[in-house]
């Protein structure tokens, strides 16, 4: 089947229309939610995979981050079970073992992690999301963090006194 090329005219209306529907999406407040990416597990269960992200957003909180950002977290812990059963045990049981998760208030479960947070499935968790979160180079302009600076000839230079969350005082 010959594939027709695409007259200039019909580059330029496509162009226009795509360029017309962003604007009105901006203008309305149409925003795309924050739910259309998925969670990615092959070893857990997705329902599994879901539990354990509320797990890590509540072990590392920042009310104003994305679900997509721990999830990179989960996926990694994903990854670690699936390349040695007894790590997919430990992650398995230690959720299991967080009876009624979903039913329980954001303090309850906070209370529930308190509780564990000295067992082997929370620190693996927890150290797990210590890197996969953390050193994740896309949640860093999230924090303010430029990234590395030995490439650019380190922080003397760029970015030692860059305090603009500081309030400034009146100088004499």
């Amino acid at each position: 089947m010959k594939q027709q090329a695409m007259s200039r005219r019909q580059i330029i209306k496509l162009g226009l229309l795509s360029a017309t529907t962003a604007l009105a999406y901006s203008s309305l407040g149409i925003v795309v939610p924050d739910k259309s990416w998925a969670l990615t597990v092959n070893t857990l269960s997705p329902t599994q995979g879901e539990k354990l992200l509320s797990v890590c957003r509540l072990i590392y909180p920042h009310p104003n981050l994305a679900d997509t950002f721990y999830a990179a977290s989960v996926e990694s812990l994903d990854g670690a079970a699936s390349g040695n059963p007894q790590t997919r045990a430990l992650i398995v049981e230690g959720l299991e073992s967080l009876n009624d998760w979903e039913t329980l208030s954001p303090k309850q479960q906070l209370a529930v992690l308190e509780k564990i947070a000295s067992s082997p499935f929370f620190q693996t968790v927890r150290g797990n999301m210590v890197v996969s979160f953390y050193d994740n180079p896309k949640v860093w302009p999230k924090f303010g963090y430029q990234g590395p600076s030995y490439a650019k000839g380190g922080y003397l230079f760029r970015g030692f006194d860059d305090i603009d969350w500081l309030p400034t005082t009146a100088k004499e």
